[in-house]
């Protein structure tokens, strides 16, 4: 299964705006929690060095739930995600301590898609009437509607840079639009050629790239500047092309299709100077981008007529590069950082989707065997971005859990429990019980004060019983339902410092 880029495709209702990307994410990282993926615990995650050099990681948990956009962290250690939890999906956002929930514009969905460096994130969020509108989230100043005009439909909010520029689309025709504090709303204008445009991503010179239709027919790309206003930059004529990431110096980078018979995407990099030029899909029959760094060093994937993919690694001095894989048929490379680090995620021997760091003097390693004191039922699937301080988020079986290299009697970055994912069968009928259990590990050896579960019907206990020996430990618990539907059973492991950590599982529940 392939792992799209990040293209948001807008469409009618308040949940179908998600992009196609985002749901095939979400069927990927369900295949990752497999059975067969829990099935390769039995090696452990034994600490292995690739020639003396490689990191460990502490993991810290962030929350639960199944993904519904890809996570983003910058410098500072900060991660801004969504998860639907429970039937709803939030936004949260990891200041580097702990993990806060960002609220809603009234209607209870919120979606969080971009961070900057300053902790501000750009995102769409439901309103109390049901309409989609574009947001901008700070910690000091929480959550601005910035297309709070009446009569003016729909509105999404895609990027931010780092000087708090906002861009996006409003209205129900779609018409781009940049936002800042100091300016408000800016349409960044239409003409007839140009039909339902939307900014995607932009730099902080402030160059706008985006998508457009022309003819009602070709998906293009088009660069906004204050200078030239829109301009299809598509030179190549694709009959579709989508941006993914814009350089520091004004480059844009994306996918394209050059025609409707062509058999898949082929990856492209613009620049004023050379136009728009195909990069090429290797020795494969397709290939994308993901990713790209400020200073062009592109990971994506290239895929193979036998469905076989390679994680892929473009930069102007070394070209387009295959990264390997862990042993089985597929890897696909999703973040990519200044000092040529690459994360995603590779098939192991026997097909498990495992998460990976790859950089070009360690290769491919498995960061399952990088992690320092965690549960053994926990397993990395997923690794979705990392910053320059070499801190990595990715998916797990536990939800989204954020990787600090260990550097060594650093307790600032010491966390407390690190949760495994919670172990329950997946279906029950009406007057069975369900036999739950969790296992930790305390990084700090603080000792952990309880363990409570909540069923997901109104009830919940304490744990009655908690095995902890030497920072490891692990509870069980039990409960019965009345009522056939489907419920999330959540376990809340506290500390003796107060901290909470929560992992949870939705259980379908039959009638008998």
């Amino acid at each position: 299964m392939r792992i799209a880029r990040r293209v948001n495709e807008l469409a009618g209702s308040p949940m179908s705006w998600l992009s196609r990307p985002v749901l095939q994410l979400i069927a990927i990282l369900a295949l990752g929690s497999s059975s067969t993926a829990l099935a390769q615990l039995a090696s452990g995650h034994a600490d292995v060095s690739h020639g003396g050099q490689a990191a460990r990681y502490r993991v810290i948990n962030l929350g639960p739930g199944t993904i519904a956009t890809y996570p983003g962290i910058n410098a500072a250690g900060q991660v801004v995600f969504s998860m639907i939890h429970g039937g709803r999906t939030t936004g949260f956002f990891f200041d580097g301590t702990v993990t806060r929930n960002i609220g809603s514009l009234g209607g209870g969905i919120t979606y969080a898609n971009d961070l900057n460096e300053a902790g501000q994130i750009a995102g769409t969020s439901v309103n109390e009437q049901g309409i989609e509108n574009a947001f901008i989230w700070s910690a000091g100043g929480g959550m601005l509607d910035i297309r709070a005009e009446p009569g003016r439909g729909r509105s999404y909010a895609w990027a931010i840079n780092n000087r708090g520029v906002v861009t996006g689309s409003f209205g129900d025709s779609a018409r781009p639009f940049r936002w800042s504090h100091a300016g408000g709303v800016e349409d960044l204008g239409v003409t007839p050629a140009f039909q339902q445009p939307s900014g995607r991503v932009l730099n902080d010179a402030g160059l706008i790239a985006g998508v457009t239709t022309i003819d009602d027919e070709f998906t293009r790309v088009f660069a906004w500047t204050r200078a030239s206003g829109l301009v299809d930059i598509d030179t190549l004529g694709s009959v579709e092309s989508n941006p993914v990431a814009v350089g520091s110096g004004g480059e844009v980078a994306g996918n394209r299709l050059a025609s409707w018979e062509d058999g898949g995407d082929r990856p492209f990099l613009w620049t004023r100077a050379t136009g728009m030029v195909d990069l090429g899909i290797g020795r494969g029959t397709t290939a994308w981008v993901n990713a790209m760094t400020p200073g062009l060093h592109i990971a994506g994937g290239i895929g193979f007529a036998d469905g076989r993919q390679r994680a892929m690694s473009w930069t102007r001095r070394g070209g387009m590069r295959e990264l390997g894989t862990l042993g089985g048929r597929t890897s696909v490379a999703r973040g990519v950082n200044a000092k040529g680090q690459i994360v995603g995620f590779a098939e192991d021997k026997a097909g498990a989707m495992r998460a990976f760091v790859w950089s070009a003097g360690g290769g491919m390693l498995d960061l399952n065997r990088h992690l320092r004191r965690v549960p053994p039922t926990l397993v990395l699937e997923h690794a979705m971005a990392i910053n320059d301080k070499d801190e990595i988020v990715a998916s797990s079986n536990a939800g989204l859990v954020l990787l600090r290299p260990d550097r060594g009697g650093n307790k600032e970055r010491k966390s407390g429990h690190t949760v495994g994912p919670l172990v329950a069968p997946r279906s029950i009928a009406v007057g069975e019980t369900l036999q739950a259990s969790v296992s930790f590990v305390d990084g700090d050896r603080v000792g952990t004060r309880g363990v409570d579960w909540s069923w997901g019907d109104g009830s919940g206990a304490s744990a009655r019983r908690i095995d902890e020996r030497g920072g490891v430990g692990s509870a069980r618990a039990s409960h019965g339902f009345s009522a056939p539907g489907i419920y999330t059973v959540a376990a809340t492991v506290i500390g003796r410092d107060g901290r909470r950590t929560v992992v949870s599982q939705d259980v379908e529940v039959t009638a008998p």
